[in-house]
């Protein structure tokens, strides 16, 4: 009886749709050589990021959904043609809104609070790790360093799940 309850429970899930992944819009897929200019005036940091000789910026927006995020950061991903993974690095609540995610201090908290009344909040928990969380309808930037030459295909969420880029 075991055996049948786990894979009836197996069979469900298969089927269901990510949660996450609903309701999720890709908004915008841009690359940017030139340097990106980010501002925080609670932190009191602003400057420019630049990519590194060789490299280029990409920079993808999306909405969510109808389910608000809350997670490291890094599960956010960009996957190239060839399967390679390039974590973010630098975020926020749209293209205009980013901050470098190295310049974010440890146990340090940065909200922006969206035109559409949406919080984004971005805080280190670790050298490696920032969280991120957003509440329904909130517009996420995120910034990916990739060499010249890679080719984006898709941005993979939290889930799992990937959103296709098209330009």
């Amino acid at each position: 009886m075991w055996k049948r309850f786990a894979a009836a429970m197996m069979a469900t899930a298969s089927l269901q749709t990510p949660a996450l992944l609903h309701g999720v819009t890709l908004t915008l897929v841009r690359s940017a050589t030139e340097p990106l200019y980010f501002s925080n005036p609670v932190l009191g940091l602003k400057g420019t990021i630049r990519p590194i000789p060789g490299s280029r910026f990409e920079i993808v927006s999306i909405v969510l959904g109808d389910q608000p995020v809350e997670g490291d950061i890094r599960q956010f991903a960009l996957v190239s043609t060839g399967g390679v993974l390039y974590e973010p690095i630098a975020a926020g609540g749209g293209p205009d809104l980013i901050f470098p995610i190295d310049s974010l201090p440890l146990g340090r908290e940065m909200g922006q609070i969206l035109p559409s009344d949406a919080l984004v909040q971005m805080k280190r928990t670790s050298a490696t790790s920032v969280t991120l969380e957003a509440d329904p309808g909130a517009t996420l930037a995120f910034v990916f360093q990739l060499p010249e030459r890679a080719v984006a295909r898709a941005l993979r969420l939290p889930d799992g799940g990937e959103l296709a880029l098209t330009r």
